[in-house]
């Protein structure tokens, strides 16, 4: 399976029109076709989350507070 984006120009009859690139198995294929509601070529990017510090949360339980607030940290003390 091949996973293709590119932009496509749908008539007014209907016809949607687009360019492979040359890798694409060439005869009659099955395809997906998924119409985004955006403009074409503009980029959807999601935000950036930040992940919440929990060094402070783990004091708040009583718990010890590890450099870097990682949980490899915390795995690598339970090792034997």
């Amino acid at each position: 399976m091949l996973t293709i984006e590119t932009v496509a120009e749908i008539e007014e009859d209907g016809t949607l029109t687009a360019r492979a690139p040359a890798s694409a198995p060439r005869g009659r294929r099955r395809v997906v076709i998924v119409i985004d509601d955006g403009e074409a070529g503009a980029q959807v990017i999601a935000p950036r989350r930040k992940l919440p510090d929990l060094a402070e949360f783990r004091a708040s339980l009583g718990g010890k507070p590890y450099p870097g607030n990682s949980v490899v940290d915390m795995r690598e003390e339970e090792r034997p």
